[in-house]
């Protein structure tokens, strides 16, 4: 399999900015490009702020890999990946992970995680170095 078309969808955190380095480095390599999304909650009313944002999401270096940016809206944001990845026939999608476990990834879930389950083509997810695991708590029984 051949990676020519990569996606990449960005929170604007610091893990996506990481994953980003990465996913360029890799679209380089395989002489491959990067389109780059943001995904905007359908209730959300004004997507110019995302779009200022995705200007700078880029970092320095990784312009010439990046062929697009958009803002795309969705219900949640891993059906806004999930339907992006289809409509443009991507070969891959690349992801930052924030990397939580115990309760806070059952609180606020992993858009991730639901990519992967749901994606159409391989997804790479990239977590961002030096980033404590945090081992969910063990329970005790009485």
């Amino acid at each position: 399999m051949t990676f020519q078309r990569i996606l990449f969808a960005t929170d604007f955190s610091e893990a996506s900015r990481h994953a980003l380095t990465e996913a360029a480095a890799l679209a380089r390599r395989l002489g491959a490009e990067i389109h780059l999304i943001h995904v905007l909650a359908l209730h959300d009313a004004d997507p110019a702020v995302a779009s200022d944002l995705l200007l700078s999401a880029v970092p320095p270096g990784a312009e010439d890999v990046v062929a697009e940016r958009q803002v795309v809206r969705a219900l949640r944001p891993e059906l806004g990946v999930i339907h992006a990845a289809r409509e443009g026939d991507f070969d891959l999608i690349v992801l930052g992970t924030h990397g939580r476990t115990g309760l806070k990834h059952v609180v606020l879930g992993s858009v991730a995680e639901r990519v992967v389950q749901l994606a159409a083509c391989p997804v790479l997810t990239v977590r961002q170095p030096g980033h404590a695991f945090e081992h969910p708590t063990e329970s005790t029984h009485d």
